[in-house]
């Protein structure tokens, strides 16, 4: 069973995100000002977006929901059990969730064991969102496992497929669910997606406008980069929207990901230098 902590990143925040260091490679082109994200109230131009993402210098924007990792823990890596912790071949990939406390230990249980190595059981702990098992496996150096169950009170994830970004997110089982929750919800969803990595960083999180009768909805704009993606010498960057839809009569959350737009650029040292777009 792959360790948790390899699909786990840290979180790297900064109170601002810096252009290029002013040499040439980060100069050179003037179309690199351009700032196409004007439209959608991001402020960077592409040229800067890259060197963020290069240096990977900023994963989030300010006032971004925070997941504070244990003091003087060591390295800590936080994971939902999934159906394939539990289970060889599932029928399908998703967070699991259960309101009994015994049933979320005995899941822990069961995926408590990586590569043959058992992770012992420090303590425990709930909030209103889910049970979580804390945990220490003997690596070198020792890996702190947070290990989490959401409380289907809160989140049934069980419609949703980890394996795509589009489709059935789960209901969120809130009586009066509103903006704010579901913005939480999708910032904190992200943390256990492949962006939360090196190569992506989160541009803004806005509510997303549309009518009062459709409720609310929420949408992560994420500047990813695609490795050798524009041929050689340069990779692609495109900016995504992730967007998270609430039915408030039911609490199904139904996401879409699209690419608003593209463009190449290359890292030059400690800049980046823009390959057009």
């Amino acid at each position: 069973m792959r360790k948790p902590y390899q699909a786990v990143a840290l979180v790297l925040w900064l109170a601002g995100c810096g252009g290029g260091s002013g040499d040439s490679a980060s100069s050179a082109v003037s179309v690199a000002a351009a700032t196409p994200g004007a439209a959608y109230g991001i402020t960077l131009t592409n040229l800067q977006i890259a060197t963020a993402l290069y240096l990977d210098s900023q994963r989030t924007p300010p006032g971004f929901l925070q997941d504070t990792a244990p003091p003087a823990q060591g390295p800590v890596a936080t994971a939902h059990l999934k159906t394939t912790d539990i289970a060889a071949l599932p029928a399908s990939t998703y967070e699991l969730c259960t309101n009994d406390w015994n049933q979320a230990l005995s899941w822990s249980e069961t995926a408590a064991t990586y590569h043959g190595v058992y992770a012992s059981l420090l303590g425990n702990s709930s909030t209103t969102s889910y049970f979580e098992f804390d945990r220490l496996l003997p690596d070198l150096p020792p890996v702190y496992v947070r290990q989490r169950v959401y409380l289907c009170g809160y989140l049934d994830r069980s419609d949703s497929n980890m394996a795509v970004s589009d489709g059935p997110a789960g209901v969120l089982n809130l009586k009066t669910a509103a903006a704010a929750d579901l913005r939480q919800l999708v910032e904190y969803l992200w943390r256990f997606t492949d962006w939360n990595n090196y190569g992506s960083a989160v541009l803004s999180s806005t509510a997303t406008p549309v009518p009062v009768a459709t409720g609310p909805a929420h949408q992560l704009l994420i500047a990813n980069l695609v490795a050798g993606g524009s041929g050689p010498g340069c990779d692609r960057i495109d900016i995504l929207k992730w967007e998270h839809d609430l039915d408030p009569s039911t609490g199904a959350l139904v996401r879409s990901l699209s690419t608003l737009w593209s463009f190449s650029a290359q890292q030059v040292g400690s800049a980046a230098a823009y390959c057009g777009g």
